[in-house]
Formats: structure tokens, sequence, C-alpha cells
């Protein structure tokens, strides 16, 4: 196919409407917005929004792209619209993955009715609603994302979003949803490619209360890594501007997390804190939110992290998460690495986390920590290992169990079990499932004694 729509017009205003009335004054009849005004979805007469942001309950509600898909395969909107104009304006203001998808659908959606059954199509468009209800923060397969396609399909994505979109970037918004249009429509015809996950997100900070502030490097699938790590509330550097200024994202991974991450809280402390007071740099839902793609934001991750910190510290206090947390101690013994992949993790289940990366240094831990309920641990430590804390343990008068954690479960399994070990736990490490073996110690505690 061409190198130019056919049924629809991308236009890329100059800014974003700032509500309905701005939308329908501004454009003319059938016309069709995605994610471009600060105000709710839906249809109004003849024109009709596609968003995820503004008004909207993400968890209960679907994808910019699912809506147009719905729209397009069960209420005919382009075969109705098309009968009055074409093509139809579409007024975009950035070319993310949702963005990206929802424009072809429109686009292509003859196509849809010779493809809607092929599997890779589902998959995508569904995966893609799943990641835009939990702002990117799903924890996935990495190798099946690979494998279906996604991260080839949205590679040009991921090249813009590297270079931040600024002002007059119009050529760059439209040019990038061309090229994903093309990578979908390869996808369908059976030539599509393959692109490794090459995400390397750096954590600038772990809060004591839950969070993590993440350098995403531009990278669009950082956010997978991320939560594939276990991360579920990340306030994200997306990229740094050539102009000084920053691209972040706020998410909370979890709906279930409102009392203790209050997103609408946090962007109006930044908003508040920006160096243009006039102009709405920070907006979005109360589970994800972010700054302008196109204005950027004044301030650096480290002014972000001195105004979140005090609003969550709070936030914990008055939810009662502090006072839970103090409950529950767990010893850590493991290299430093190691410990930074599942102490947010712990820390987020209610836990007070000691830290020690020898036996030694477990020794000294629970004499000075007092009574700690859970030890996490290693396989080999560099003074003998889980045998070695598992002799330590048994000497004491109060019962720890100990929780092994793997690379991989292996044929060895049950050696460690038989060894002295409460329970396995194997990378990628999940919060449910340090919150399930905390509940089983929780539950146990009372009947557990040594095997001596």
């Amino acid at each position: 196919m061409g190198k130019n729509f056919k049924y629809v017009e991308l236009r890329v205003p100059a800014r974003r409407f700032e509500n309905w009335d701005d939308f329908i004054a501004a454009t003319p009849e059938y016309s069709i917005g995605l994610e471009v005004i600060d105000d709710t979805p839906g249809h109004r007469g003849h024109w009709v929004h596609f968003d995820h942001h503004a008004g909207v309950i993400r968890e209960a509600t679907m994808s910019a792209s699912m809506q147009a898909y719905i729209a397009v395969r069960q209420g005919r909107l382009m075969q109705n619209w098309l009968a009055h104009r074409c093509p139809i304006p579409v007024y975009v203001w950035n070319a993310d993955q949702d963005v990206c998808l929802a424009a072809f659908i429109l686009e292509y959606h003859e196509l849809l009715q010779r493809f809607h059954a092929d599997p890779m199509l589902r998959w995508i468009v569904q995966f893609n609603n799943k990641i835009d209800v939990c702002g990117g923060l799903y924890p996935v397969d990495l190798d099946e994302v690979v494998r279906n396609h996604f991260t080839w399909v949205f590679e040009p994505f991921r090249q813009q979003r590297m270079q931040g979109k600024t002002q007059g970037d119009e050529g760059l918004v439209k040019d990038t949803i061309r090229r994903v249009c093309d990578r979908l429509e390869d996808l369908l015809e059976g030539r599509a490619g393959t692109a490794p996950i090459t995400a390397r997100p750096e954590v600038l900070y772990r809060s004591p209360h839950g969070f993590v502030i993440a350098d995403e490097k531009g990278d669009p699938a950082s956010r997978l890594v991320l939560a594939v790590q276990g991360y579920t509330n990340l306030i994200s550097l997306v990229c740094r501007r050539k102009n000084g200024r920053y691209t972040y994202s706020v998410i909370r991974g979890s709906p279930y997390d409102e009392d203790t991450f209050q997103v609408t809280k946090l962007i109006e402390a930044f908003q508040a804190a920006e160096d243009m007071p006039n102009a709405k740099i920070w907006g979005g839902s109360n589970l994800a939110a972010g700054s302008d793609s196109e204005l950027g934001s004044s301030l650096h991750w480290t002014a972000l992290r001195d105004l979140a910190e005090p609003i969550v510290e709070e936030a914990w206090r008055e939810s009662g998460a502090a006072a839970a947390r103090s409950r529950t101690r767990v010893l850590m013994v493991m290299p430093a690495d190691e410990t930074a992949k599942l102490r947010p993790l712990v820390e987020e289940c209610g836990a007070e986390v000691f830290t020690a990366c020898s036996c030694a240094e477990a020794l000294e831990a629970l004499e000075g920590a007092g009574s700690v309920r859970a030890i996490f641990t290693t396989q080999f430590l560099p003074d003998g290992g889980f045998h070695k804390l598992v002799s330590l343990v048994h000497g004491r008068s109060e019962y720890t169990p100990l929780i092994v954690c793997l690379a991989q479960i292996d044929g060895g399994w049950m050696d460690l079990l038989e060894a002295g070990a409460f329970d396995l736990i194997a990378e990628p490490y999940r919060r449910e499932e340090v919150q399930r073996i905390l509940d089983e110690i929780a539950v146990s505690r009372t009947r557990l004694t040594p095997v001596r």
C-alpha cells in the first residue's frame, strides 16, 4: 500500500484542546480526536474522542485503541462517517503505542474485516489494552512480547520517544504513526520481524514508602522490565530534552495502592513547583499521569523526590501502612545487587527490612534486630551460604523460617527444602509471591518448630 493515508487525515494541532467545547468549536463535523482533549472520552454528535487519561477509571475502561476497535468493528464508525466526509480529520497530539494502533484501526478498517480473527492482531490489541490500563507497569513474559512482534511493531515509537516531542514536531508525530501502521500491515500480511528488548532502566531512588524513581532512558519497554522486577509505584524519567527540560510519568501500577501512592496529590505538587505556573504541564488520571509531552518539566528528578517523599510518607502514616510494616521484620542475606531486586517487594508487603551480605553479618543482624520473622537468602554466600545459615538459625531460641532465592527453580529444589528451607522463590520476583510467603509464615508461626 502507498505511504499516504486514504481514509483519515492526521492533524497535529498547535495545542491540546482544553475541553469538548473547545474541540467541537475548532474542528469540522465528523472529526476524531486521539488523546488530544483534556476531557473525557466519548462521542458528541458527529465528533468522537478516543482517550484513556482524563476523567476515566483506568482499570474499568478501555485503551483508546480498544475503544476505536469496538467503534469500527461493532459501531461501524468509519462506514457511517465516510459517507459524509472523506478523509476524516483525526487529531493527534503524540504518537504513542495506543495512538498509533488506534490510527491504524481507523485507516485500515476495511482490512480488519478480513483479519479481525487474526491471532496476532487480537493479541496486540488486547495486550496494548492491558499495558495501557496499567500505565505500562504490567508484569509480562518479556520473551512473549518479543515473540509476538509487539516490540518490532512499535520500534518507530521507541525511536521517537527517545528524542522527546517538542513544539513544531508535527512531521515527527505523523511519520511515527505512518511507520507503525506500515509495520502493523506487515504483521497482518505475515512479514513481521522481531526486535529484542534492550531496555535497561536505572533506578535512581528507592523510597522506604513503596515507590521508586527510575530513568527509562527513553525506552517504553523499560516499564515492562520494571514491572517484571516487581516495581508497582513509579515516578519515571522518560527522557531528557535537548533544551534542558524533562518528560516524566507518574504511575500507580495497582489501583489498590490508592491510600499510599496518591497520583493526584503528587501531580498537583509538581505543577505548583514548575517555572511556568500558568501553563498546564502536569495532568492525567489518578492512576497514570505525567508532564506534558511538548512543554516538558523544568524539575530535576531530585526535586520530584523531595516533593513526593513527604506526601507519600504522610499517606503511609494515615493509612496505617507504617504501623503494619513495623510488625514484620525481615532479614535479607545476599549480595547487594540481589537485595536491590527483592527489597522493594518485601517492603511493599509491609515488612521492615534488615540486610546482610554474609553469614557473619547475618549473625550480627539477628542479634541486633530483635524479633526477625523471616530470612530471605541466596543459596551461596561468601562465608558459607544457605547451609551455614540453617545452622545459625537452629541455634536460636526463636524459630526463623529461611526462604531461598534462586535464579530459577531446577531439579535441586527438593534438596533445599529437605535441608531446612521453609520455601523457595525464583526470579523474576513478584510481589504477590512475596506476600504469599509472608502470609504463610504468619499463619504457620505458632506451630513451627525447628528441625534439629
